[in-house]
């Protein structure tokens, strides 16, 4: 018996400055910190192979939820960020299909 779920989700990417790094990763923490419980998850991670690249990945259970945040001032926050500390890269929205699996022995 398997289960299918639909995952939503936002992923920004870009670079940002050096001597911003600091304030960017501190204005993305408070942001994260507003966003409503309807996000499943919300992450901010760097690259390693290219020095001063961001990934700020969200993931919602519904479509509807995600752009909800997509007009919310906490998303506006983030955004923002980018464009003020560094270079906005990409925005990316989608959806991946979370297969959950249950196996019965007899």
């Amino acid at each position: 018996m398997s289960d299918l779920s639909i995952i939503h989700f936002l992923k920004i990417s870009g670079m940002i400055v050096q001597h911003k790094k600091n304030e960017f990763e501190h204005t993305v923490k408070y942001a994260c910190g507003l966003i409503v419980d309807e996000c499943l998850e919300k992450i901010l991670s760097a690259e390693i192979f290219e020095r001063n690249h961001y990934y700020f990945f969200t993931s919602w259970s519904t479509e509807t939820a995600l752009r909800k945040f997509m007009h919310s001032e906490e998303y506006q926050l983030i955004r923002s960020a980018y464009d003020i500390m560094g270079l906005l890269h990409k925005i990316e929205i989608g959806y991946h299909v979370e297969i959950k699996t249950i196996r019965i022995n007899h």
